[in-house]
């Protein structure tokens, strides 16, 4: 079977001729031998008859033969027959059978087959781009030439798609030959890249105009609306990372100037007042981590937007009945007739290890204790017995 999508020029094809009757037409084509849904069976479904076929070693053998065949039938005026509307894909290839039957098309064939050369010699000049044979090492050079390191061997065809590395960003792309050797197509990401620094740099000054004029001096060039752009604040002089886009819409201003932010002593204030002693300087941001240690003893990582929402305790902290400690932990205990072997562990989820009345050690947390449980696993059993 022949291929759907161009021809192997250095490996098997097939050349044919077929009929249809309807149209009262004949046409020679040729496809490499590669594929099942082929070109043939694409003419097939059209109402196309196979009326002879010839294998050929090399697809530039087939082509030469289609393309001696082809010049003597144009050059008697013989094809094109039917119109690129009744035949979208070959219809330059195609006769009338009142004109020239398909024994005469097929003797032709067998002509011109007998005069084709042993061996392959391009004819300049006559041959599409796209069908030139190429050396595998000759096509590669001219990859690295154009900035392309070809991650696999020649595939072949120059317009089949070759994986290969860009060296100047590394980006693996799958060009072809023919695009990178005629058209000039470079890699993607470094036409992205080149692209959007040439509008960086006509819109530069306009975006630099409009940060200072929001009261920011850029440290850096600048590159899209959206990157976070490196900026000193000329109020405060502290440094951040806003976007044009949100400076140009009006919806940024210095976080350590805005109202929505704390200075450190007003930061500091509402963190003590919720039970927590800042061990760092305020971050700058109600949401960042702020070191700060606990009324209960715990060093943790808490955030001023939390003690906003109404945090007042680290996770050590117990959560049901108000704030306890070690000493009213162990009172509670006790009374649920539990006698603590160990220090309380802070939370009221935390299992402390205690002896029950019985005897029996085991694990306890005092969110259960408080809930009602006064004994032990051994307890239950025996009083279920």
């Amino acid at each position: 079977m022949c291929a759907t999508h161009g021809i192997d020029l250095a490996g098997p094809a097939k050349l044919y001729v077929i009929t249809h009757r309807k149209w009262n037409a004949v046409k020679v084509g040729i496809g490499a031998c590669t594929g099942y849904n082929s070109r043939l069976l694409q003419h097939e479904r059209q109402g196309w008859e196979l009326y002879r076929a010839s294998d050929y070693t090399t697809g530039a053998a087939a082509y030469d033969v289609e393309q001696a065949v082809l010049d003597r039938l144009r050059g008697a005026k013989l094809c094109p027959f039917l119109t690129k509307d009744v035949m979208p894909n070959g219809w330059s290839e195609t006769c009338s059978t009142d004109r020239v039957t398909a024994d005469q098309v097929w003797a032709m064939v067998e002509e011109e087959t007998r005069r084709a050369p042993g061996t392959y010699d391009p004819r300049s000049g006559a041959r599409p781009q796209a069908a030139v044979l190429i050396d595998a090492e000759a096509a590669a050079r001219k990859m690295r030439a154009r900035g392309y390191e070809p991650l696999v061997p020649y595939p072949g065809r120059t317009n089949a798609t070759w994986p290969s590395r860009c060296t100047t960003c590394g980006h693996k792309g799958r060009p072809t030959f023919n695009a990178v050797l005629n058209g000039g197509q470079g890699c993607r990401i470094c036409r992205t890249r080149a692209a959007q620094a040439k509008r960086a740099a006509a819109n530069a000054p306009k975006a630099e105009g409009v940060m200072r004029a929001a009261g920011f001096e850029p440290l850096e060039p600048y590159r899209t609306s959206q990157t976070p752009w490196h900026c000193r604040c000329t109020t405060c002089g502290r440094e951040s990372t806003p976007t044009y886009s949100n400076v140009y819409n009006g919806g940024s201003r210095c976080r350590f100037c805005s109202s929505k932010s704390s200075n450190a002593e007003q930061a500091a204030a509402e963190m003590r007042a919720a039970g927590f002693e800042p061990l760092e300087p305020y971050p700058g941001r109600t949401t960042d981590p702020w070191h700060c240690r606990c009324s209960c003893g715990n060093d943790v990582m808490t955030r001023l937007c939390f003690v906003r929402s109404g945090t007042t305790g680290c996770k050590k902290c117990p959560r049901a009945g108000g704030r306890a400690n070690a000493s009213q932990a162990a009172a509670e205990a006790r009374e649920a007739r539990f006698e603590p072997l160990e220090t309380y562990p802070g939370k009221t989820t935390d299992r402390w290890h205690c002896c029950c009345v019985c005897g029996a050690e085991t694990t306890v947390t005092l969110t259960n204790i408080r809930q009602g449980r006064t004994r032990c696993g051994i307890c239950s059993k025996d009083n279920a017995i």
